[in-house]
């Protein structure tokens, strides 16, 4: 790899990581705000149909998820960059690293991924079930 591909491969790495960053923030406010939005309108949702308040009840249970998911991944992504720093550190020292450091953080990076995906269908699903619970009120 020549020091042109290095440097574009680490400039791409850390948009990628400051994105991810970004949008699972995004999603997080996005879920909370949807969360508020619902739990405040919940009074008026009583008032008509039980499979209004059905679709409501499921959104609620689907965004706190997403907002607890969303929380998971944060704390996951701070245990995979102290992993990351800490075999920068070996590395700095010229110590050897181990074969478990490197798994570590092979292993913090996927199931931060795999939150982070679960974060965003289950926000889409409670979003869409509060669009329903919205439009069925308009239409009743």
């Amino acid at each position: 790899m020549t020091t042109d591909d290095r440097e574009s491969f680490i400039r791409w790495q850390g948009i990628t990581r400051d994105y991810f960053s970004f949008v699972s923030n995004l999603v997080l406010g996005l879920s909370t705000g949807l969360l508020a939005f619902l739990i405040s309108g919940q009074v008026s949702i009583q008032s008509t149909t039980n499979c209004l308040l059905i679709i409501a009840t499921a959104s609620m249970i689907f965004l706190i998820i997403s907002v607890g998911l969303a929380v998971w991944c944060a704390i996951n992504r701070l245990r995979d960059f102290r992993a990351t720093a800490q075999i920068a550190r070996s590395r700095y020292k010229e110590e050897p690293i181990g074969f478990n450091a490197r798994q570590e953080t092979a292993v913090l990076g996927q199931l931060s991924w795999r939150l982070f995906w679960w974060q965003l269908v289950l926000f889409v699903i409670g979003a869409t079930g509060i669009g329903m619970t919205i439009i069925i009120q308009m239409w009743s």
